[in-house]
């Protein structure tokens, strides 16, 4: 147990040094002092629970829905035009990619598989309902 401990911390230790996870990181420290990511941002949380709020009503009015709706995401698109906030956006997927392949090698080496295979073809086209593999 001790030495599976071990390895899961040099494994941590490994993805906070990792380019990936600094550049991540990097960019969410930029986007949270930046004024212009900042207030973009909190437009867009500001316009999501006014949608939210709309929503809670008894009588939700179509009109101020749609409004709304139209307003957050008129707001979202500027903020995922604020070069902090995409090149934060870029950054978080690529981290989530990388944790991703970590997770998959993982659960291959433990039990062969990736996670891929469920559903995967059975060689049998009746049954797969034409998966599209060519068998």
């Amino acid at each position: 147990m001790q030495q599976v401990l071990e390895q899961a911390q040099k494994l941590g230790e490994a993805i906070l040094n990792s380019d990936v996870y600094q550049r991540m990181h990097k960019a969410e420290m930029q986007v949270t002092v930046d004024p212009e990511a900042s207030k973009a941002i909190a437009e867009v949380i500001e316009k999501r629970q006014q949608v939210e709020k709309i929503l809670t009503e008894a009588n939700v009015d179509k009109n101020t829905l749609a409004e709304a709706g139209e307003a957050m995401e008129a707001a979202e698109k500027h903020m995922n035009e604020v070069p902090l906030v995409k090149e934060l956006q870029e950054s978080r997927a690529e981290f989530s990619q990388m944790m991703e392949n970590v997770n998959r090698l993982l659960r291959l080496i433990i039990t062969g598989e990736t996670g891929e295979e469920t559903g995967g073809c059975t060689g049998s086209c009746s049954s797969c309902g034409g998966c599209g593999c060519g068998h």
